[in-house]
Order: C-alpha cells, then sequence, then structure tokens
C-alpha cells in the first residue's frame, strides 16, 4: 500500500519551474486601425514558456499619437543592455526605458514581470502605465 502511494504520487505531482508569457503584438489607446487589423494577444495560443521573465516592450510612438502599440513576449536573460553604455540587472515589475544606436535614438520601454503566469497580458502592465510613459516620453523629447 505504502509503495502504491509513492507512484501515485510521483506520477501526480508535477513540478512546475517555467514561467508561462504572452507572446504576442497588440496596443492601448486609440489605434487607428483597430478595426481592420486584430490584435495577435486575442489569440490564446500565442504563448511561450522562460525561466526569467515575462517582457512587455512598449513603443510610445510619436507625441501628440493617443495610443502605443506594444509587443509580450519571453525574456531569457537577467540582464538588458538599456542604452549603448548602461547593462542593468532586471527585476520583477520593473519598466527600463531603452534606446537604440541608431540616429536618430529609437527608445522603448521594457516591462518585466515574473509574479505569475501570464503576467504580461494586455492588462497586465496596465494601460494606465502605457498611457503615463507615452506621456513622460512626449514631453520628454519637446
Amino acid at each position: 500500500m505504502f509503495l502504491e502511494f509513492w507512484i501515485l504520487l510521483v506520477l501526480c505531482a508535477t513540478e512546475t519551474t517555467a514561467l508561462n508569457c504572452y507572446q504576442c503584438n497588440g496596443w492601448h489607446g486609440d489605434y487607428p486601425l483597430r478595426y481592420s487589423t486584430a490584435a495577435t494577444c486575442d489569440n490564446r495560443n500565442n504563448q511561450c514558456q522562460t525561466t526569467q521573465y515575462c517582457v512587455k516592450i512598449i513603443d510610445p510612438m510619436a507625441p501628440g499619437v493617443n495610443y502605443v502599440t506594444f509587443k509580450s513576449d519571453c525574456f531569457y536573460q537577467t540582464q538588458i543592455q538599456v542604452n549603448p553604455t548602461n547593462l542593468s540587472y532586471i527585476q520583477g515589475k520593473t519598466c527600463f526605458p531603452y534606446q537604440d544606436g541608431s540616429a536618430p535614438v529609437k527608445r522603448w520601454y521594457y516591462c518585466f514581470c515574473n509574479d505569475r503566469d501570464y503576467c504580461n497580458s494586455a492588462n497586465g502592465l496596465g494601460i494606465l502605465t502605457a498611457l503615463i510613459l507615452s506621456v513622460i516620453y512626449s514631453c520628454w523629447i519637446q
């Protein structure tokens, strides 16, 4: 009886070490093509697994635009090169301003989480956060 219990316990016990994340594209706000373009985040099959972080990469667009686009994905590292000279360690529930080395400089916000599965959903990091970041970006480049 004892052996049967342990066999049953081993067969039924599953250890979850991977974090499930959305892997899709979408937008927040008044996206002009929202009636003709479907957000891939509406498809629940678009997902990935990582042992590190889920990420939501927010593109604040240009000043005066009433929407931001984003990409949700898995992030497999513990550091991010936020600009050509700054390497930062990632922490959950943290957003980093990111810029590439091009001219003119292109900017994004990388928002990380690892507190629960699918934490990088369309609502997971908040529409309010995306819009606030967009306003800050608009004020910053003026």
